[in-house]
């Protein structure tokens, strides 16, 4: 659905799309790629990704629950659908991140070797995760593009309760 918006009502309703993708791919694939390269130095970068992560996803939620008493419809339904996907991926995020936290971190004393825990860690806990980051970077992506040029998407429309 397209409307008629403003510059305004763009930049405001782009701000916490812009949020969730530098937190999908600055935080998780830069910082990520960069703590895979110092693990066996330092664990800081790999403990430094869930506090920036959790940060920015909290900043996207809290920003969007005020979006409640925004009088624009086109910034309140593109704030309230980056708070459902910020929602989703802490989820997401949470149950992976305690996951590989537990295998890389209390494999041993489970029983598996070191090489074991890893490759559980990393395979089944983190590869799940970066195919749904990718696929949440394009969903990102094509909002952005459509909070560009003034559309809706329709799942935004539905989160929207004010015109129910």
């Amino acid at each position: 659905m397209e409307h008629q918006v403003s510059a305004d009502e763009i930049s405001r309703a782009k701000q916490l799309h812009a949020y969730l993708l530098f937190d999908f791919i600055v935080v998780h694939v830069f910082v990520f790629v960069v703590a895979l390269g110092l693990m066996s130095t330092s664990y800081i970068p790999l403990m430094l990704m869930p506090v920036l992560s959790l940060s920015l996803l909290g900043i996207v939620i809290l920003k969007a629950s005020k979006a409640k008493n925004e009088p624009s419809q086109f910034v309140r339904c593109h704030m309230m659908l980056a708070a459902k996907r910020a929602k989703l991926f802490m989820g997401l995020f949470l149950v992976t991140f305690s996951f590989t936290a537990a295998m890389l971190f209390g494999g041993a004393q489970l029983g598996f070797s070191p090489i074991a825990s890893k490759s559980l860690a990393f395979g089944i806990g983190q590869l799940p995760f970066m195919v749904a980051l990718l696929a949440l970077v394009v969903m990102e992506y094509d909002a952005e593009h459509q909070c560009k040029t003034g559309k809706i998407p329709a799942a935004a429309l539905k989160l929207d309760t004010k015109t129910a």
